[in-house]
C-alpha cells in the first residue's frame, strides 16, 4: 500500500525533497547576505532567488520530472516557462519579505521561512505543469479533439 502512495504521488515527493534543499539554498544565501554582510534584506533576498531558481531549475528537469530536452530550442523553452513562473513567485516572495519585515516588523528570517513554505507551494504546481511532458501531450490532445468538434459543428 505504502508503495502504491509512493507511486501515486512520487513527482510531489521528490518535489518535497529537492524544494525542501532549493528552498535551504534560499534560506542560507539569504542569511549569509543579510546577517553575516549585513546586505539590505531585499538584495539578499533576490540574490538568494537567484541561486534557489537555477538550483531549482537543474534538479526539477534532470531529477523530479526527468525531463529529457530533444533539442537547444525545446531547453530554452523549458528555461523560459520556468524562470516566468518563478518571476511571479519571486514578486510574491518579495511582497512577503516586505510586508512581514517592513510592515509587521517581524524577524527577517522569520519571514524568509514563512515566505519559502508559501512560495514553495505555488512554485510545485507550476513547475510540474513545465517539466511533466504528459501534460504537454494531454493539452495537445485536447487542442485536436476541439478542432475536430469545431469542424464537426
Amino acid at each position: 500500500m505504502l508503495i502504491k502512495i509512493y507511486r501515486r504521488y512520487r513527482y510531489f515527493w521528490k518535489y518535497a525533497i529537492f524544494g525542501f534543499m532549493a528552498a535551504l539554498v534560499n534560506v542560507f544565501a539569504f542569511w549569509l547576505l543579510h546577517t553575516v554582510l549585513l546586505e539590505h534584506y531585499l538584495f539578499s533576498n533576490t540574490i538568494a532567488w537567484i541561486l534557489a531558481t537555477l538550483f531549482s531549475f537543474y534538479v526539477n528537469k534532470a531529477v523530479v520530472f526527468r525531463s529529457k530536452s530533444k533539442n537547444f530550442w525545446h531547453w530554452c523553452q523549458e528555461f523560459a516557462g520556468f524562470m516566468l513562473t518563478r518571476g511571479l513567485s519571486y514578486l510574491f516572495d518579495t511582497f512577503l519579505m516586505f510586508v512581514g519585515i517592513s510592515v509587521f516588523f517581524w524577524a527577517p528570517m522569520f519571514v524568509k521561512i514563512i515566505d519559502q513554505v508559501l512560495v514553495g507551494i505555488f512554485n510545485y504546481g507550476t513547475s510540474r505543469l513545465i517539466f511533466m511532458e504528459h501534460n504537454q501531450k494531454m493539452r495537445m490532445r485536447r487542442n485536436i479533439l476541439k478542432r475536430l468538434s469545431n469542424r464537426n459543428d
